[in-house]
């Protein structure tokens, strides 16, 4: 009897050693792989940081070869252009109201942006060219398009990467911000709110009658599905002293009405003024608004 309690308690130590090996065991495996997995989302972090400043080093070298020709832009300033939608008329489409551009005029305003070399500046250099900090070459402009809709990047990417020039959409987050799941080439993905593009009092979009804490929840929100946008277009154009606070405080660098005009030397960088491109603009229009 007490050789089989004996044989009893040694059967159960070695059963209770095999299962805390294969406890150890497992439990090495998860530490592993969770610290295989750590190094692999840190070597991907590391790997952008590095494209990241590689490329911010390749747009600096490619602005100081422009400035050296000496030629600056003009005093009257910046052309940021304001696009909204489009529409193919050889599918039978027609535009909705002025905002809808035919997409064969839009690939020839391109085209003819391409074709004459002009400089398309990064929005760090938009910042330092209102800060006095840099000169930008003569022939400069920025391409912006509101709200994210479909149009754009299904009929207008296409082209903008036919032509390898750069576009900055403004995408209002709530209706569109999936877009930013799968980035295209050559577009900046930059903030028209997460949902604040609606009404609110007095006719107004809601950026003026929400209070400032759910005003910066919508900023913030909207910058991080955006992946870290910095840069905004106010929704229906309407603004106020309060909105340039808030987004001041949110890390937002700079913010764009529908108001008309070129961005200048020492403008105020929450009430930035656009060039709107209707869908009557002529090619010859189109270039006085640009040269």
């Amino acid at each position: 009897m007490k050789r089989k309690k004996k044989k009893l308690k040694k059967v159960k130590l070695i059963c209770f050693i095999i299962i805390f090996c294969l406890a150890l065991l497992c439990s090495i495996k998860y530490i592993s792989k969770k610290n295989n997995k750590n190094i692999e989302i840190a070597n991907t972090e590391i790997e952008e940081e590095v494209k990241f400043e590689e490329e911010k080093i390749e747009e600096t070298s490619k602005l100081e070869e422009k400035l050296k020709t000496g030629k600056y832009l003009k005093q009257d300033g910046l052309p940021v252009l304001m696009y909204h939608f489009f529409y193919d008329k050889t599918k039978g489409e027609t535009a909705k109201d002025g905002n809808y551009i035919e997409i064969s005029s839009f690939e020839e305003q391109i085209k003819y942006l391409a074709e004459n070399d002009f400089y398309f500046p990064t929005w760090q250099e938009v910042e330092d060219y209102i800060d006095e900090k840099t000169e930008l070459p003569e022939k400069s402009v920025v391409i912006t398009v509101d709200d994210g809709d479909p149009s754009f990047f299904e009929l207008a990417v296409p082209i903008i990467q036919k032509y390898n020039v750069q576009a900055t959409s403004f995408l209002v987050v709530y209706w569109y911000g999936n877009r930013a799941e799968n980035k295209e080439k050559n577009v900046s993905y930059q903030s028209h709110s997460y949902d604040m593009h609606k009404g609110g009092a007095n006719g107004k979009g809601v950026m003026l009658s929400w209070d400032n804490n759910k005003i910066k929840e919508d900023l913030e929100l909207s910058s991080k599905v955006l992946g870290g946008a910095n840069i905004f277009c106010y929704p229906f154009g309407h603004y106020n002293e309060n909105c340039f606070k808030v987004l001041k405080e949110t890390g937002y660098k700079l913010a764009f009405t529908v108001e008309a005009g070129r961005v200048t030397k020492k403008a105020n960088k929450y009430k930035l003024p656009r060039v709107r491109i209707s869908g009557n603009t002529s090619i010859n229009s189109f270039i006085k608004k640009v040269e």
